[in-house]
């Protein structure tokens, strides 16, 4: 079981991180900013350079090695580092920030992650948080000036070698309640279809887990106009309907 649940963690910090839906999470409008602030930094002895994104928005144009990020407030956000290397390697987490922190990019073999750094870092690049609330500029339209319009970022599921590898690890778990832990973690760090979370939930043999999962999958499901497709994974019709409700009430 500890063997499992430690390749779980690694998994988890290996995979890809899908670009998060921004249905995430609903805030109000300055809902965020506060006096706290977020430093993302690399180790000294590494040369890696990244894209930090909070809450899905990009907070440098230009790579860095290391970014403080002002104006934060006392809230649950989703960070992403996007390293500007070949392989463009990629980590991101939920972070619960209640008072101002560092994070360092580590990095083992082949596997990143994210963790709290004591280390006093003097950022390359210091900026304010910036939120999806600003409304971008629009160029009144001339004799030859076309209007500008924003252009909304694209969101892919995981791909199928890194499902694959999910699916197996959680299909080894000898019980429910492990498979469900384990479940929950990895579609909250890598949003999925309606189809690959189908697939995990027919992993569970009790139908009561596989309707807690499916709930709790439906806030990262990426093309949630196919939710339907989980009727398939319930034997009772009672469970197909709580189901219903919960999507009609989330």
């Amino acid at each position: 079981m500890k063997k499992h649940l430690l390749f779980a963690l690694i998994l988890i910090m290996a995979l890809p991180c899908m670009a998060q839906v921004t249905a995430v999470r609903t805030k109000k409008v300055g809902a965020h900013h506060g006096n706290t602030s977020l430093t993302v930094t690399t180790p000294r002895n590494q040369n890696y350079r990244f894209w930090l994104y909070i809450d899905d928005v990009l907070q440098n144009e230009q790579s860095v090695r290391s970014l403080c990020v002002r104006n934060l407030g006392e809230d649950s956000y989703y960070v992403r580092v996007e390293l500007d290397n070949t392989l463009q390697n990629c980590v991101g987490q939920f972070i619960d920030l209640r008072q101002s922190e560092t994070y360092a990019v580590v990095h083992a073999d082949k596997w990143y992650g994210l963790e709290t750094s004591n280390v006093n870092v003097r950022p390359e690049l210091t900026v304010d948080l910036k939120t999806d609330q600003v409304e971008p500029s629009v160029v009144p339209p001339g004799p030859n000036v076309q209007p500008v319009h924003p252009v909304h970022p694209t969101y892919n599921a995981m791909n199928q070698k890194d499902y694959d590898a999910a699916y197996q690890l959680i299909s080894k778990e000898s019980f429910d309640s492990s498979k469900l832990t384990l479940a929950e973690q990895v579609v909250s760090s890598n949003p999925m279809s309606a189809n690959q979370i189908l697939g995990i939930c027919k992993l569970f043999s009790f139908e009561s887990n596989k309707l807690e999962f499916a709930k709790y999958a439906y806030e990262f499901c990426l093309d949630r106009n196919k939710y339907f497709l989980l009727n398939e994974a319930f034997t009772y019709e009672s469970s197909k309907r709580e189901l219903n409700e919960f999507i009609k009430s989330f």
